[in-house]
């Protein structure tokens, strides 16, 4: 097991990351099977240009201008909410849980998720305690698991406590036509299959595929994301699946669309 603790860092600053050829940044734009050993999945960076990525993996095909979804869900990939195995004191780094999911976990498989923990048992949720996960050991389904975290417990957990937890969001994005699932944005470069190791752009300048609309309708500004991708204008009219009043924002049009030119370039607004 190796922590994996999440860090944001803001490149080009002296005494942080540089690359070594193109530019202090070329490495933003790759995709590999193999997970670079300096960043761990859920790490973000930031350019001087004020556009910001996350290190993610994919659970399918990823785009660029066009968003993808995250796809993690419990019971799915977490372990749903359980009583505890075994009882941990004040100050504990680390819990046990039975595998309540529906598939094994691999080790650190849960690394750079959240844990939610009750202490008493109870409905009242004035005895949570959440903590990040930096780690895990391996155990398939129904077997008992350690969970590192990363601070200690304030309160004690007895067998009568529960809890629940999700790998990282980051651990599973794809493209698709997913109106149940959050957009974390597009691919810095096209992911063409799952379990590739990539960074997706989440903040700053970016094209997005545009509804039509956009860019040629009188004070709309406002983009929210569709279920396929695209975006589309923050509609005020009744009907949210076609207009957009439940969809999840996306940022804002920056071109001047006095000639209702279309939208070319937009402010990705998501925030890490």
């Amino acid at each position: 097991m190796s922590k994996m603790i999440n860090r944001r860092v803001r490149l080009g600053e002296a005494g942080l990351v540089q690359g070594t050829t193109q530019g202090p940044w070329n490495f933003i734009y790759g995709v590999s099977a193999v997970k670079d050993p300096k960043w761990n999945i859920g790490d973000s960076v930031e350019l001087p240009n004020g556009k910001s990525f996350v290190y993610c993996k994919s659970s399918g095909v990823c785009y660029t201008g066009q968003g993808n979804s995250l796809f993690n869900a419990v019971p799915a990939t977490g372990i749903d909410y359980s009583a505890v195995y075994a009882a941990a004191a004040i100050g504990a780094m680390s819990i046990k849980m039975t595998n309540q999911g529906v598939v094994a976990q691999t080790e650190d498989g849960l690394a750079g998720g959240t844990i939610i923990l009750n202490h008493s048992g109870t409905s009242d949720n004035s005895d949570l305690q959440m903590r990040g996960i930096v780690g895990n050991t391996a155990g398939g389904v129904s077997d008992v698991i350690t969970i590192y975290l990363d601070a200690p417990l304030t309160a004690a957990l007895t067998t009568s406590s529960y809890a629940f937890c999700m790998p990282s969001p980051y651990s599973s994005v794809k493209a698709g036509d997913l109106p149940a699932c959050s957009k974390v944005g597009i691919a810095a470069t096209y992911v063409s299959a799952a379990n590739m190791y990539h960074w997706e752009q989440y903040e700053g300048r970016c094209w997005i595929a545009p509804q039509a609309g956009c860019g040629s309708t009188v004070h709309g500004r406002e983009v929210v994301w569709r279920s396929d991708g695209s975006i589309q204008l923050r509609a005020l009219t009744t009907g949210a699946t076609v207009n957009g009043e439940e969809q999840q924002v996306a940022g804002y049009i920056m071109d001047n669309n006095t000639a209702a030119n279309g939208s070319t370039e937009i402010m990705l607004t998501g925030h890490f």
